[in-house]
């Protein structure tokens, strides 16, 4: 039997829903102020507060109406560390601002990934190298975790840190125990990091083939190698990214009892427009530049090298 399991790359645009609000009394221990800032929702201005427990030493978020100053609270307090908080529906209350400063307090400590619930991960780009957070080391870590995981029927997301690699190995043992083919969606804005999370879920997939796919290293680099050629072809630099991907990609790989047998990439949505124009500061597809770069002595005065 052949199984697969693909991932797609998409951009999504979801509406938020209104915020509605309800107020409730503050909490009475003494607090200090850490940060203030203003919430500007439709016609409605709220202050948040991130505040300190001077008896209890835990932080915790305040949103509060600007007319009515900190004596009428929208949130309970958190009882943990913004820090801590690895799944963020465990928050008590999931306004928005709090959402938002618990991930800009995790950034800010380099830990990027949060669990949003048990099959969904928020992961924000670092734009600089964290080579600690994907390393071998990580990824037989984080497969002992889901199996200890599975063969409790624990809540992954309680058991299994936050990781890229999370999802891939709950992908992947979903699969062999039930035989039914498996998804990823990675999706998000321009430079969020979707194509490194892609070539990450690849590279954990393929370790976890058992026994050790005897190709899997060449497999790996094929796949790579295809990857800059689609790159080549649809890919470009805009305003936003160096290196954007203006198409969707689909990736399958299929399994045969727990080893990987062959791969099979498909794509769609080509942005084909951008060869007849675009933007004056964005550029055309880069095989283009490449090209020009080749043969630089015929390039002469084509205006796409402007």
């Amino acid at each position: 039997f052949r199984r697969k399991v693909g991932f797609l790359l998409l951009l999504l645009l979801l509406p938020l829903p209104p915020l509605k609000t309800i107020l409730k009394r503050p909490t009475t221990h003494s607090t200090s102020l850490i940060s203030k800032s203003l919430i500007k929702l439709s016609d409605d201005v709220l202050v948040m507060y991130h505040l300190k427990s001077r008896e209890r030493g835990e932080e915790y978020i305040a949103v509060c109406e600007e007319e009515e100053g900190l004596e009428k609270l929208l949130l309970n307090r958190e009882t943990t560390s913004l820090e801590d908080v690895n799944v963020l529906t465990d928050l008590r209350q999931l306004h928005k601002s709090v959402l938002l400063e618990t991930c800009k307090v995790r950034f800010s400590k380099d830990t990027i990934h949060t669990w949003v619930d048990r099959s969904i991960l928020l992961i924000l780009n670092p734009f600089k190298p964290l080579p600690s957070t994907y390393t071998p080391s990580v990824m037989s870590t984080i497969k002992t975790s889901v199996l200890s995981s599975l063969h409790s029927s624990k809540n992954i997301s309680k058991t299994t840190p936050p990781h890229v690699f999370s999802i891939s190995t709950t992908a992947f043992y979903a699969c062999l125990n039930t035989s039914k083919n498996q998804s990823i969606l990675i999706s998000g804005e321009s430079g969020s990091g979707k194509t490194v999370s892609t070539s990450l879920c690849l590279d954990n997939l393929i370790y976890l083939s058992s026994p050790p796919a005897l190709n899997a290293s060449s497999l790996t680099s094929r796949i790579k190698s295809v990857t800059k050629v689609l790159e080549s072809y649809g890919n470009c630099r805009t305003v936003r990214n160096d290196n954007s991907s203006r198409f969707g990609k689909l990736i399958c790989l299929s399994y045969a009892e727990g080893t990987i047998t062959r791969s099979k990439i498909e794509t769609y949505l080509l942005e084909k427009i951008r060869v007849l124009g675009g933007r004056e500061e964005e550029r055309n597809f880069n095989v283009f530049y490449e090209w020009c770069e080749y043969n630089k002595r015929d390039a002469g005065g084509y205006r796409i090298l402007q």
